[in-house]
Formats: structure tokens, sequence, C-alpha cells
């Protein structure tokens, strides 16, 4: 009996022959494959430890340069002041002292203020601060318009600005739109930090606490002194933002300090004239002048008060053009006496010498002492450049965050505060404090408060005739 082969393979016994046979088979060629499967991994192992060696190798190379790159790259801040126009001469005192701050910051220097004795930014790969500066004119429109520009344009990560209180609410509102923040170290008109802004941070002390320093002032003098302090007041002021809100808080704390508004005088920076405003200030005789002027219309009315005999008990001015390098420059001896309320004065120095130390830096760089206003500027930036070290990231959100966590000491400062902490709802500096200083012999001298000063008061301010006479003697 013959098999087919069909009756073969559908026998059961031979199918299951052929089903082990088959899977001894398969098995046979799973282990060879095995073998050469780790034979081929023995071969590759090398090669693949190399390619990733090789990749880590490049992933560090990439990350350092992109460090390096970033270090060497400078974080731009942007600056806007008036560089032309009646206060161009501030403007650029203010840009001495925030150039003097720059590289303070840039460089390593051996004193005590927050990132000087290292270069750089040390939590950004020691990167420079580089600040760019624009013009404002004095105009409002236009520092807006430069706002705009410095962030989209030349991408800025924050501002500092404006001087004028009318430039500053402007740009600052643009700022607010866009995001980024805007430290102001030199506005002081007190509507500035009460509009609600999340992005606007102000260093300086407001128009309200200088004017109630002036009242404090004047109770001191009648009372520890025994100065008779009439109850008159005379109220000059630039008629713009600044000007008016000064004028506002001197009207309202006149009135509860029992003082009488004799003359309410206010003016246009830009007049070519001010023959009717001194006529006015004659006629409201006698009285105190409370006198809020930019650098060029303050030396214009001093010029005046000469040239007409007028002769108010003091000249009390709110800082600006009184303090500005240009008001001694111009006036000379004619521009002793006045009093002004400040927040910084070189005298301090002795008490004070980180003070000292700053000040010898930019005298030795400029020829001159800082004031009130390039100390002020000076102060801002570091603050601002503080904020953006201690900033998780270079973003104008994190940036605003390290704003908001400002805690400096006043013993960090050249200021004579007692530190730097924002108001999280209007971004206001709370430590701030003022002092009043009076030009004598050619220099502005701390007269108040107490126990910062070294020189006593002047006052009454002598009259025009009696300085020409012990001039001539």
């Amino acid at each position: 009996m013959f098999l087919t082969q069909d009756d073969m393979f559908a026998s059961p016994y031979l199918s299951g022959m052929q089903d082990s046979v088959i899977i001894k088979m398969l098995n046979a060629k799973e282990t060879a494959d095995g073998e050469i499967g780790r034979w081929k991994m023995k071969r590759l192992k090398p090669f693949c430890i190399l390619v990733l060696f090789m990749c880590l190798v490049l992933f560090f190379k990439v990350c350092i340069e992109s460090l390096a790159s970033a270090s060497e790259k400078p974080i731009r801040i942007g600056a806007i002041y008036p560089f032309s126009g009646h206060s161009s001469s501030t403007g650029q005192d203010i840009k001495a002292a925030i150039d003097l701050a720059a590289d303070i910051v840039n460089g390593s220097y051996d004193i005590d203020l927050p990132l000087a004795r290292k270069a750089g930014l040390s939590s950004h790969g020691n990167a420079n601060i580089e600040i760019l500066y624009r013009d404002s004119r004095s105009d409002d429109l236009r520092g807006a318009a430069i706002v705009k520009d410095l962030i989209l344009q030349d991408k800025v990560i924050a501002l500092l600005g404006c001087y004028n209180s009318t430039v500053t609410a402007a740009a600052s509102e643009q700022a607010e739109a866009l995001k980024i923040p805007f430290l102001n170290p030199d506005s002081t008109a007190p509507i500035l930090t009460q509009r609600g802004l999340k992005w606007f941070f102000r260093t300086t002390p407001d128009d309200l606490m200088f004017a109630q320093n002036f009242f404090t002032f004047f109770s001191e003098l009648g009372g520890k002194m025994k100065i008779r302090i009439p109850k008159r007041l005379i109220l000059v002021y630039e008629n713009r933002l600044w000007g008016t809100s000064v004028a506002r808080v001197e009207r309202k704390l006149a009135l509860n300090f029992g003082y009488e508004i004799a003359a309410d005088i206010p003016y246009d920076v830009r007049q070519m004239s001010f023959e009717e405003e001194l006529n006015q200030i004659k006629s409201a005789l006698p009285g105190i002048l409370l006198q809020s002027s930019y650098a060029d219309d303050a030396v214009s009315f001093m010029k005046g008060y000469k040239a007409r005999q007028i002769n108010p008990e003091a000249i009390v001015a709110m800082n600006a053009g009184f303090v500005d390098p240009s008001f001694l420059e111009k006036l000379g001896p004619d521009g002793n006496f006045i009093l002004s309320r400040e927040v910084w004065a070189p005298d301090i120095g002795s008490k004070k010498p980180l003070l000292k130390a700053v000040n010898d830096l930019f005298f030795k760089r400029f020829g001159r002492n800082m004031n009130g206003t390039s100390a002020r500027a000076f102060t801002g930036l570091i603050v601002l450049a503080d904020a953006i070290n201690r900033a998780r990231a270079l973003t104008p959100a994190a940036i605003r965050d390290s704003l908001l966590a400002t805690e400096m000491s006043g013993d960090n400062l050249i200021m004579p505060w007692d530190g730097v902490s924002f108001d999280p709802q209007t971004g206001q500096n709370r430590l701030g404090k003022g002092i009043i200083v009076q030009v004598q012999d050619d220099s502005y001298r701390t007269v108040w408060p107490w126990d910062l000063s070294e020189s006593a008061v002047i006052w009454p301010m002598p009259g025009w005739t009696s300085r020409e006479v012990k001039k001539q003697k």
C-alpha cells in the first residue's frame, strides 16, 4: 500500500512530526538570530557610546555659547529726559548721574552699593546694562511716542524717566499699555501714583510729603527757634501738571495750618517775560513766597526779584530749577539765602560715608557735586538694576515682580531715606524722606531736620539793598 503526499500530511502521526520539526527549526533560527543580535550589539555598543558622548558635548557647547552670548549682549534700559529746551541743563545733570550708576553696575567698585563689587548682573551671566537715552524736549506727546519706539523697535526691557511730571504721566501710560516696567526717580506730582497703574514705580517722595515738611519746618522755627513766621503765603508756580499739583497741596495745607494765601500766581514756562507776575508778587508782599519753577524760569524770576527789589520774608522753593546746577552758575551770590525742599545734600556725607564716596566719584568725573535731582536719578537706576538682577528671567513680568519684592535698606543708598519698598497698590516708595536746604555762601546746606543739619537757618532772607551794602564792605 502506497501513501500519497497528501495522505502523509493528512496523517495525524506524520502531521505531528512535521509540526515538531518546524518548531525546532524556528527555535534554532531564533537562537541563531539572537546570537547574531548579541554579536552586533557587542560591535555597536562602543559606537553608540561614542555618538552619545559627542551629542552631550555638542549640547553643553551650545549651552555655554548661549550663556556667553547672553552675557555679551547688554540688557537695554530706556531713559527719557529733557536734553533740550527749558530743562536741558537738568537733563544733562541726570544723564551724568545715570552714566555713573551704570558704570558702577557694569564695573567693580569697592563701595557698599548693590551690584557694585562684581562686574555686571551676576544672576544673568554678568551681563552689562546699556542705557538708551532719548530727548523728551519736555513734551508729553513726544515722551509717549518715544516709549513706543524704545519698546517695539529697540527692545528695552524697562524704562526710566522722565523728570517733568507731565511727560512722566504720558510716558508711563504708554508703558502701562505695553506692559513694560517704568521706574520714576524724580517726578513728584502726587497724582502719578494715584492712577491705579500696575507697571509704574516711583522711588522719590512726592510733593505732598515735601509740602508737609515746609509747614512742619515753619512750626518748628516758630516754636523751637522763636522766629516770627508771617501767616501770609504767595504761591508762584508753573501751570502744568507738576506746578498745579504742588499749588493744590499747598492751598490745602495752608488752610489746615491757618495761613492766608495772599496771592496765587500760575505762569507758563514758555513765556518770554514775567513782568506781570513780578508785579503781582510785589503787590502781595509782605509774605513767604512758595515757588515751583524749572531751571530757566527760576533764574529769570530771581533776576526779576533783584531788579525790582522784591524782598519776601523767605523764598521757599519746591526744588527743581532752584537746585539745578545752572541756578548758582548763572546767579552766583544772588542765589544765596533761598530755601528749598530736597532729598540730598553734600554736607550729609559727614554722617553718611556712602553718600560721600559716590559724590567723590561724581565730582572727580564731572567737576561738580551731585544735587538732589542727580542723586535721585542715580538711585533710581541702582534700584532698577538690582531688581533686574533679582528677576527670575529677563522678561517684563519677572522684572515687575522683582520690583514689587524690593526691600532695600537705607544703609545701601546715598539718600537719607529709610530704604526702598514699594506699595503694591500704588508703586510709591514708602520709605523716602525729605530735607530742607538753604544756599549759604554759594553752597546748598542742610538746615532741616535738625538732626541732619550742621548749619543754622538764616531767617528772614536779607533784602537786596543790604546784600549790596555788605558786598561793598
